[in-house]
């Protein structure tokens, strides 16, 4: 009795098709720079708990942990560590800067038109301009 199923062009035997949700590419295609960047910023991005010197903890973007334990590796004595952690700083603080100063800059043009309505601005001049 012959076999119902034919076996030919675009009919391979049954034993070697892939099996139900089987992936043709099991490994998939591998990952490109810009996937491992979104990786690595999806990890710094996530918040993480750190002690502070007294014990009580406190919730840092795993960024600053990772700029915080670097600063502490240089301070031990780690001279690359330490180099690495004052060349970030360099790169960042003008960043830092031109952001207070943006912020200042709004804080002055708000105080200005609640002097144009006759509001009370000494305590809003007083107020530091915050980061953040």
């Amino acid at each position: 009795m012959p076999d119902p199923y034919d076996i030919g062009y675009g009919k391979p035997p049954q034993t070697s098709r892939w099996q139900k949700g089987q992936s043709g590419n099991p490994k998939g295609r591998p990952k490109t720079r810009a996937d491992h960047l979104k990786d690595a910023a999806a990890i710094l991005s996530e918040p993480v708990t750190a002690r502070t010197p007294d014990g009580s903890p406190v919730s840092l973007a795993g960024l600053e942990a990772a700029y915080l334990a670097l600063c502490r590796k240089g301070l031990k004595g780690d001279v690359p560590a330490l180099i690495k952690a004052i060349t970030i700083m360099l790169e960042v603080q003008p960043a830092i800067e031109a952001r207070t100063d943006g912020r200042r800059r709004q804080r002055d043009e708000l105080i200005g038109r609640f002097e144009k309505l006759g509001l009370p601005t000494e305590a809003l001049r007083q107020r530091p301009v915050e980061d953040g």
